[in-house]
């Protein structure tokens, strides 16, 4: 890049409200930059475990606890040079309704708060605070009682994706052998979901499960990390109908950064990353394309090899997904690394307005008409 695109590139991103539709935070390549002295405290929290989803949540919450109690805030460091003004947290849906929802105690309201309408996320961007709004992938069936997804948007959620990989009573997830999708109780969900504000996000879904989502959805629907299917074949993609499918709702698509969803490449780039950008761009309009970038993951890579083996039944990984937790794209190794995406665009020759609109401003727009 010439010295020109590079301050124009630096200009935009600062400028821009940057939206991560489905943060995993800061990357695993945090960890390796705390001191040896509070990393001890880390692993003992995780050896005291032998749950993996556990180990794995205390990592992901434990930046935060050593910026509340005041031992290192570089998690938000890491944030202000992503140059991030929102990011994603998970919200769970419960059937018992005495069972308790994560109120996230991180979201302090002075370096993190909680944001649920288009509004509030450019309030926290002109109070350079980090805004965070909640989302919910459900490894498990939502439940049949609806009132447990109006308690949990109550406590902030924003987003709700319909499947993961597998069958589940709400519909077909993307990995499963049938492409069934959506279930009566799935039409339900998405009804439900229009009628509070709640975004149905189709990330994990089946083909036909999302064209189901957009057919009956009255309001944007979102894929807010996938990748192209035309561009690379992967079950994680979503092909050329699909995407016209969410286009046509109004909706939005976030491109991930998962290496092994963009390309088979043994050399995964940024670059890789940036084709399914402009594939879709093409396809449906830069109207329509954001970032979700749901890698790499805040968790020490030995944590997160059980729980995203093909061997864990409950996450519906298979072999020929080849999803390899150690492998990063070349360009995007933790979420510093989030300007490149703006650099990438600006070198392909791309609009500011349209550069703009793909890091956050479509993303407001789709929040804005579902959620306010």
């Amino acid at each position: 890049m010439s010295d020109a695109e590079e301050s124009r590139a630096a200009k935009l991103h600062r400028e821009a409200i940057v939206i991560d539709l489905l943060s995993q935070r800061a990357g695993a390549r945090i960890f390796d930059h705390y001191p040896s002295g509070l990393r001890a405290d880390l692993d003992a929290r995780i050896n005291a475990s032998n749950n993996i989803y556990e180990r794995y949540s205390i990592a992901v919450n434990w930046p935060y606890d050593m910026a509340l109690s005041g031992q290192s805030g570089l998690i938000y460091d890491w944030y202000r040079e992503a140059g991030l003004s929102i990011i994603s947290h998970q919200l769970p849906i419960f059937e018992d309704p005495l069972q308790g929802i994560d109120a996230t105690p991180y979201l302090d309201g002075n370096r993190m708060r909680l944001v649920t309408t288009a509004a509030e996320m450019r309030a926290a961007k002109a109070d350079n605070v980090i805004g965070s709004f909640a989302n919910y992938q459900p490894l498990v069936s939502i439940p049949n009682d609806l009132s447990a997804i109006t308690r949990a948007f109550e406590k902030g959620l924003r987003s709700l994706m319909l499947t993961y990989n597998s069958m589940t009573s709400v519909g077909s997830g993307c990995t499963e052998r049938a492409d069934a999708g959506l279930s009566h109780h799935g039409v339900r969900v998405v009804k439900h979901c229009n009628e509070l504000g709640v975004i149905v996000d189709t990330s994990h879904c089946g083909p036909q499960t999302t064209l189901d989502a957009c057919r009956f959805s009255k309001k944007p629907v979102t894929a807010n990390h996938t990748s192209a299917k035309g561009l690379f074949s992967h079950s994680r993609g979503k092909d050329d109908d699909c995407l016209k499918a969410i286009a046509g709702t109004g909706g939005l698509i976030g491109v991930l950064a998962v290496p092994a969803y963009l390309t088979d490449s043994n050399k995964p780039s940024i670059e890789h990353m940036l084709d399914h950008i402009e594939y879709i761009a093409g396809l449906v309009g830069w109207q329509h394309v954001a970032i979700g970038t749901d890698w790499p993951l805040q968790a020490p890579i030995e944590i997160q090899r059980p729980l995203f083996s093909p061997s864990n039944a409950d996450t519906g990984f298979r072999a020929e997904d080849a999803l390899d937790v150690e492998v990063n794209l070349d360009g995007f190794d933790d979420c510093r690394d989030m300007p490149n995406i703006t650099r990438g665009l600006v070198s392909r020759g791309w609009s500011d307005e349209a550069v703009i609109a793909v890091l956050g401003e479509n993303a407001l727009r789709v929040f804005a008409a579902v959620c306010g």
